[in-house]
């Protein structure tokens, strides 16, 4: 399957490219040093490597590859980045076990999952992965004594609900998760009580729990997603964020090729789901740009699904780019509503989009339990107050 009209001719979209894996191939290694003689702007190259997270891996290849050819401030910003995401990984590996062990203290099973965790178990080393914060997944009536824990340790959360609304947010199909930071540590963590609104890969059941895996993290046995669940939950998250980073990609790409994937498990779990063309976005993306080696039943499977096509081509458009440029907000209503495959999830969407009060409604307006008809409203009123001033501040 070939992929046309993806911006990738670049040679500081071609590089970065051959960088995204852990073990080069040899016509990588010939192609970086024909870039490398060409001449590159550094600039640039460093700038796309920081939105997508890649400064790790690029840095490791070119270190290995060929030092001398990258001018010497490029080369000390790339080995500085390195060593800084180096220590502040292991600071937040160490953070997460501290929060795990709390955790298990009270009895209550925790799932740690991208951030350390993921960047260990697939890229066997912490260092290699950047990311910006802690998911943490707990059952959902563990969630208030968790983030009781969480402020104990000095986390405090973003957004301070009251009583009434704090029931209403935990009920709300929107919601999944929340957010807590630890400022003088500048750490963020998100505390989940499912992995998405719409599509929760683990299954609401106790024994599930019991029956976890483990992984070594940092020298620690911690809980774990099984392959075929972390393989669906990455697609789901990155198709979910429109795959705005090429690192989500590499995950997944790395991920098909150093374990054994139970693909007709997860396509019938997708299938249950209704999220098939969603993860269909995220294996075509990693095949097309990172060359993921996927089944030829998968590949199949793929090609039959005429959707997929199109949606890939415009989320991999911005991939390659030196500047991140976000969809407008009608641009992104009609992505995700092409992204459903059923009609009662677009009119779900939809609902939700224009009337379902959000944590800004609710902490603007704390409302008691017998007005919250109001939010609906006031809701409206504040989206339209929005939109109408960006009209005018574009005018």
């Amino acid at each position: 399957m070939e992929m046309p009209d993806i911006p990738r001719a670049s040679n500081e979209a071609d590089l970065l490219l051959r960088c995204a894996r852990l073990d080069l191939r040899p016509a990588d290694r010939v192609r970086i040093l024909q870039l490398l003689e060409q001449g590159l702007d550094w600039p640039c190259l460093l700038r796309m490597a920081s939105i997508h997270g890649l400064r790790p891996l690029l840095y490791r290849h070119l270190n290995a590859l060929a030092p001398a050819a990258v001018p010497k401030p490029i080369f000390v910003e790339l080995w500085g980045c390195h060593e800084y995401t180096s220590r502040r990984n292991r600071r937040m590996a160490s953070e997460l076990h501290a929060i795990l062990q709390l955790l298990d203290s009270r009895a209550i099973p925790a799932i740690p999952y991208k951030g350390p965790a993921l960047a260990v178990y697939v890229y066997g080393d912490v260092a290699l992965r950047e990311f910006g914060d802690l998911d943490i997944l707990v059952r959902p009536r563990d969630i208030l004594p968790a983030q009781t824990l969480l402020r104990s340790l000095g986390y405090h959360p973003d957004y301070v609900l009251t009583a009434a609304v704090e029931k209403a947010f935990l009920r709300s199909p929107l919601h999944y998760h929340l957010v807590l930071r630890h400022a003088p540590r500048s750490v963020m963590v998100e505390l989940h009580w499912r992995t998405d609104a719409d599509y929760p890969v683990e299954p609401a059941d106790d024994r599930w729990w019991t029956d976890l895996e483990s992984a070594d993290l940092e020298g620690r046995k911690v809980r774990r997603f099984a392959d075929r669940e972390l393989m669906l939950l990455l697609c789901l998250h990155g198709t979910k964020h429109y795959w705005a980073s090429l690192g989500w990609l590499v995950d997944v790409a790395e991920l098909i090729r150093r374990r054994r994937i139970e693909w007709d498990w997860i396509n019938a779990r997708a299938q249950e789901l209704a999220c098939e063309r969603r993860l269909a976005i995220g294996l075509y993306l990693a095949q097309q740009l990172l060359d993921a080696p996927l089944p030829e039943e998968v590949t199949r499977r793929i090609a039959l699904m005429p959707e997929v096509r199109g949606l890939a081509l415009e989320m991999a458009g911005p991939l390659l780019v030196p500047e991140f440029h976000p969809m407008s907000t009608l641009g992104l209503l009609r992505m995700n509503l092409r992204l459903y495959e059923r009609f009662g999830q677009k009119l779900s969407h939809l609902f939700n989009v224009i009337a379902s009060p959000s944590l800004v409604e609710w902490t603007r307006w704390p409302l008691p339990r017998p007005l919250f008809a109001l939010y609906l409203p006031l809701r409206l009123v504040r989206l339209a107050g929005k939109y109408i001033s960006k009209a005018r501040s574009r005018t």
